[in-house]
C-alpha cells in the first residue's frame, strides 16, 4: 500500500499484481509501477516510473495505451516535472501529479465542483453505527460494502450511503481493489479515530419520556445512567432505563402500553434511539454499547456522570 497526496487529500493507492497488468508490453512493465486508487469516488490507475521519466510525446501515448486497455482514467506520478514539461503535458491532456505540491486533474476537479450532493456535516445513523461497530466489534477495514451487509442490520444501499458519509467528513477513503470493487480504509485507528470523530457525532437518542408501568413482555436493553453504573463504579439509579427503536417506541405509544407517560419523571425512563446498540448480528444484547452509551451522555452536567465516561472510553479495548 501507499499513499499520496492530492490537492491536499490523502489517497491510498494498491499496487497492482502481474496477474491485474494482463497485455500490457514487456517494456511497459519495466518502465512502470501500476496502483488502484480514488479520488472523488472515481476509480484511477496511477502509474509510476522506475527510472528515468519519458517525453511528455511518450507519456501520452503509453496513457492512451493503457486507458483503452483498462478502461479506466492514467494518472502519472511524478517526483518532479519542470515548468515547461508539465505546459507540453498538460497541452496533451495527460493527467499527473508532481509530489504533493502539483496536480493536473482537470475533469475530476470539475467533478467536485459540480458535485450535487452537499458533503455531510455530521454522521448518519447508518454511518456512525458502522464507525461504532468498527471500533468495538471487529474491524472493517479493507472491507466493502457487500462485505459488511452481513456484519450490520442495514440495506447495501443503506451502508453505501453511510460509507459515502463517512468519507465525506474525513474518517474513511473507498479505495479500489481491483476494477470493479472499492473497499473502506480508515484514515485514523482506535483513540485517534474515536477523538477525530467527535465533531460528527449525533446523539443516539431520538427522544426521552418518562412512564409509571410499561405493559410489554418485550426486552429492551438497558442505557442511560444504569447501563454507566454496569460498565463503571458508578451506582445506579433506582429508576429502570431502557432504550428501544424509533418503530418500537411509536408502536407501543400507539397501543396504549404506556401508563402514567410524561417527560420529567417516572418509575421507568425510556428512550427512543436513532440506532440499536452496536454488537454482533443475531447477538441479543442487555446494556447499551460503551460508545454509543458516552455519546448519549455527554451532555449530562453531572460531574461524576463526565468522570465515568472519561473512565469508561479508558476501558474501551479497539478493534480496529
Amino acid at each position: 500500500m501507499k499513499t499520496i497526496i492530492i490537492l491536499g487529500r490523502n489517497v491510498l493507492l494498491k499496487e497492482r499484481s502481474k496477474g491485474q497488468l494482463k497485455g500490457i508490453t514487456i517494456g511497459d512493465s519495466i518502465s512502470y509501477r501500476f496502483f488502484d486508487g480514488t479520488f472523488h469516488d472515481l476509480s484511477l490507475l496511477f502509474v509510476e516510473p522506475k527510472g528515468a521519466i519519458s517525453s511528455p510525446r511518450i507519456l501520452s501515448l503509453t496513457a492512451n495505451r493503457l486507458n483503452t486497455l483498462f478502461n479506466l482514467p492514467i494518472v502519472y506520478i511524478l517526483l518532479s516535472c519542470q515548468a515547461y514539461e508539465r505546459q507540453r503535458l498538460i497541452d496533451k491532456d495527460v493527467y499527473f501529479i508532481v509530489s504533493d505540491k502539483y496536480a493536473h486533474l482537470p475533469t475530476l476537479v470539475a467533478n467536485e465542483l459540480v458535485r450535487k450532493t452537499p458533503k455531510a456535516k455530521c454522521l448518519t445513523p447508518v454511518a456512525q453505527y458502522t464507525l461504532l461497530y468498527h471500533l468495538q466489534i471487529e474491524s472493517l477495514d479493507g472491507l466493502s460494502a457487500k462485505d459488511m451487509n452481513s456484519k450490520l442490520p442495514y440495506s447495501y444501499e443503506s451502508i453505501t450511503l453511510g460509507i459515502t458519509c463517512l468519507s465525506d467528513v474525513g474518517l474513511c477513503e473507498k479505495v479500489a481493489d481491483g476494477p470493479k470493487r472499492k473497499v473502506v480504509h480508515f484514515l485514523f485507528s482506535g483513540k485517534e479515530l474515536w477523538d477525530k470523530s467527535q465533531p460528527y457525532l449525533i446523539s443516539p437518542i431520538d427522544q426521552r419520556i418518562y412512564c409509571d408501568t410499561l405493559r410489554s413482555d418485550e426486552y429492551y436493553p438497558i442505557c442511560g445512567i444504569n447501563a454507566l453504573a454496569h460498565y463503571t463504579w458508578l451506582n445506579p439509579d433506582p429508576e429502570r432505563m431502557i432504550m428501544m427503536s424509533q418503530k418500537q417506541f411509536r408502536d407501543i405509544k400507539a397501543s396504549g402500553q404506556l401508563i402514567g407517560d410524561n417527560l420529567f419523571d417516572g418509575e421507568i425512563m425510556i428512550e427512543s434511539w436513532k440506532y440499536p446498540p452496536v454488537t454482533l448480528i443475531g447477538k441479543v444484547s442487555e446494556w447499551v454499547d460503551k460508545l454509543s452509551l458516552a455519546i448519549s451522555l455527554r451532555d449530562d452536567s453531572d460531574g461524576r456522570v463526565e468522570g465515568e465516561v472519561e473512565r469508561l472510553i479508558k476501558k474501551i479495548e479497539w478493534k480496529d
